[in-house]
């Protein structure tokens, strides 16, 4: 997989109020893959892969930044989005 830091930006609607969404994938010290995000430049939280969850989730952090569950949601599918398309390239 190329892994190339390439930010992704994106704009996502979430309980009506509209987010900017950077995202930058890299791979952690086990070779797991993690994005970076940021959502209309706050601080950013870390993405990973939740075995539990089946899905992209928060890598829950005492400095993350409040993430609605909502945006959450979206961000993760849009993030499995870009790692399945990472993977085929």
């Amino acid at each position: 997989m190329d892994m190339k830091p390439t930010t992704e930006i994106f704009e996502i609607m979430a309980e009506g109020k509209p987010y900017i969404v950077k995202a930058t994938p890299y791979l952690n010290g086990r070779e797991k893959l993690r994005f970076r995000v940021s959502m209309n430049d706050s601080a950013i939280c870390i993405f990973g892969w939740d075995e539990s969850l089946d899905r992209f989730a928060i890598m829950k952090d005492a400095r993350d930044p409040a993430v609605h569950p909502a945006a959450e949601m979206i961000i993760a599918r849009k993030l499995e989005n870009i790692s399945a398309r990472k993977q085929a390239a």
